[in-house]
């Protein structure tokens, strides 16, 4: 014990002003060429919660500056000498984040690495996406950090609100001497959980949310898979959304991995921030190489199943019981020779066809599950028109020239409302495909929000670009109160209300249409403000200009009631662009009709929501490896 005194008393205990505070700071190597900033979590301070790492470091090249947090340990004097207690305004982890970047400038240094730990971890993250702060880290190391507060969160923290009755007699002796006495730290711990509670419900449980998609230096994620304070759903979500970040996850790892496993820790973290940046991004020499023949030729297999659905191949295998014969495909589709035969080897080949041969020799065929369910048309699953009417019939030729649509851009195309108003049969065609493959997505887009119906049981919702209507048709389905409006450009519209007259009363009497143009704000003069529950934005925010996109969100902001959502949904990569590859094509696509819209990445919608006034952006998946879905709110009133 008297050893490790030694070592820790080889930090060097400084005061440091900075942001109208004199901050207690314990720096250890402070010659080392790579410094980091050590934010500690709730209620902590540099020796509560970094004395191991103060005591044995991190390696020789690494300097550690641990910090008593504002208003917290010796860190309670303002700059001009007035003693105080720390305050919990709603932004603290902002402020926490711009005092440690302001305390390393004060040291000299310009450039630095951040390691923060569970509350410390979230104002870290804070301070690697400010504008006026990122370009100075270099790296960052976060664990137990979560970016949104839910009411289980709430739940745990006012369980333990008194620390007299709820704390551990260890923990209540520690931080009441680093905080000057139980009073004071029962102040403390009222006020922190006050704002934690702030945090949920006036601001939706945002902690980071936006922020995580403007960190951009290499970032490893840690997370204890014993850790009960913070589940590992929040370190999934970090690594998911920071573009350039790593999980590691320690198996038997509690919140503080950091003292419990510290060697492990300090070899983790020293590896990481000793590994340059060029060895990142180094090829693995095992890492998939692209099959340049199966990209070549994969236009050949989605003809192949765009014709086996235009000429009822699946329905004829289907409807015979057990296993079709040749004979029985034949017939059934009237078609004949060698020819039918070709394709359905091309069909077996892709396996969206089985074929056996019994005893006797004879070819037997079926179907797998996927293409009875999604390709058979008396299946309630089935999108066949979307593939055929859509994808084949309209995209598929428009990509034809989609080179020279990119080269050229709008002397190519004009955009959908162009497309629409000059050709009224393909707006009616594509509206009806659209509608075919809507429906289901609509049923899992409930499924994955289940709070809409509880948030909003009388909903009223704006169904932006709402094509066929098929989003506002489930969502009178599924809530039974909710009524929908849908808007969009006058030839869509008149598809939409013969597909809405085919409901039931029940359904078709609570969904109304607007024939308006999204992305005209002017056009938005005849929605009142302030008069939905929810905007639904779905396949719009892909389909048009990208100077379009600030006016059609801040009219969706105007549109919202107070507490209102808004709900993006469309094909988004990865924050670094490299996928998934069915989004990244749907975004190809989409060039041939919009040659002028935005590539669409999470971190760039989710910036713009922020500028319009929008607060706690949740990114979920909706169809898997192909479509996102954001979730961001109007502040409550």
């Amino acid at each position: 014990r008297r050893f490790l005194q030694r070592r820790y008393l080889s930090a060097v205990s400084r005061e440091v002003n900075a942001r109208n505070c004199r901050f207690h700071v314990l720096h250890k190597n402070p010659d080392a060429p790579h410094q980091i900033l050590c934010l500690p979590g709730s209620l902590g301070t540099a020796s509560t919660d970094f004395s191991v790492q103060l005591s044995s470091g991190i390696g020789e090249k690494f300097g550690l500056v641990a910090i008593d947090p504002r208003g917290l340990g010796n860190s309670n004097m303002t700059s001009d000498g007035k003693q105080f207690v720390r305050e919990y305004p709603a932004d603290f982890y902002l402020q926490d984040a711009l005092d440690g970047a302001g305390i390393m400038k004060a040291l000299g240094y310009n450039e630095y690495s951040v390691m923060g730990w569970s509350d410390g971890a979230n104002a870290a993250m804070h301070l690697a996406a400010n504008k006026e702060a990122k370009d100075a880290v270099k790296k960052l190391v976060v664990f137990g950090g979560n970016s949104y507060v839910t009411e289980e969160d709430i739940e745990a923290y006012e369980a333990v609100r008194d620390v007299s009755k709820s704390w551990s007699e260890r923990m209540r002796k520690d931080k009441s001497a680093a905080h000057g006495g139980l009073g004071t730290l029962q102040i403390l711990n009222d006020r922190y959980t006050d704002a934690m509670r702030k945090i949920l419900y006036d601001y939706n449980g945002d902690v980071c949310l936006t922020e995580l998609h403007n960190i951009t230096c290499p970032t490893l994620i840690l997370h204890g898979a014993l850790d009960v304070i913070c589940h590992e759903y929040h370190a999934q979500y970090i690594a998911k959304h920071i573009t350039n970040s790593k999980l590691e996850v320690l198996e038997e790892g509690k919140h503080n991995l950091h003292m419990k496993y510290a060697d492990q820790f300090r070899t983790i973290v020293g590896d990481f921030l000793t590994d340059s940046q060029e060895n990142n991004y180094q090829e693995d020499d095992d890492e998939p190489q692209p099959d340049i023949d199966h990209i070549a030729c994969g236009f050949m297999g989605s003809k192949s199943l765009f014709a086996a659905l235009r000429l009822g191949i699946f329905d004829a295998i289907d409807s015979v019981d057990g296993s079709a014969t040749f004979n029985d495909i034949e017939t059934a589709c009237d078609i004949s020779g060698e020819r039918l035969k070709t394709l359905l080897s091309a069909c077996v080949a892709l396996k969206l066809i089985r074929r056996r041969i019994d005893e006797n020799g004879t070819d037997l065929f079926h179907l797998p599950k996927a293409s009875s369910k999604q390709l058979v048309r008396t299946s309630r699953q089935y999108w066949g028109d979307y593939l055929s009417m859509q994808v084949d019939g309209q995209f598929y030729n428009r990509l034809a020239d989609i080179d020279n649509t990119i080269k050229h851009g709008t002397e190519a195309s004009h955009g959908y409302e162009y497309w629409f108003d000059s050709d009224p049969e393909a707006a009616k065609n594509y509206t009806k495909a659209q509608h075919n493959g809507s429906l289901a997505t609509a049923y899992a887009l409930h499924k994955r929000l289940p709070e809409l119906a509880s948030d909003f049981p009388s909903m009223r919702m704006l169904d932006v670009g709402g094509g066929s209507g098929a989003f506002s048709i489930v969502t009178s389905r599924v809530i039974q109160d909710a009524t929908a409006v849908v808007l969009d450009l006058p030839n869509v519209i008149e598809t939409t209300k013969s597909i809405i007259s085919e409901e039931e009363e029940s359904v078709r009497s609570r969904v109304s249409t607007l024939a308006l143009s999204a992305t005209d704000p002017g056009s938005w003069e005849n929605v009142q403000d302030e008069s939905f529950d929810v905007v639904l934005l779905s396949y719009v925010s892909g389909s048009i200009p990208s100077e379009a996109l600030a006016g059609l969100y801040s009219n969706t902001f105007r549109a919202l009631k107070p507490g209102g959502k808004a709900i993006i949904h469309d094909f988004f990569l990865s924050n670094d662009g490299r996928g998934p590859p069915n989004a990244a094509l749907w975004a190809l696509a989409h060039i041939s009709v919009n040659p002028t819209g935005m590539g669409l990445i999470p971190k760039r919608v989710i910036n713009i929501l922020s500028e319009q006034g929008f607060i706690a952006p949740r990114v979920h998946e909706l169809i898997p490896g192909m479509t996102k879905v954001i979730v961001a709110k109007k502040k409550n009133a």
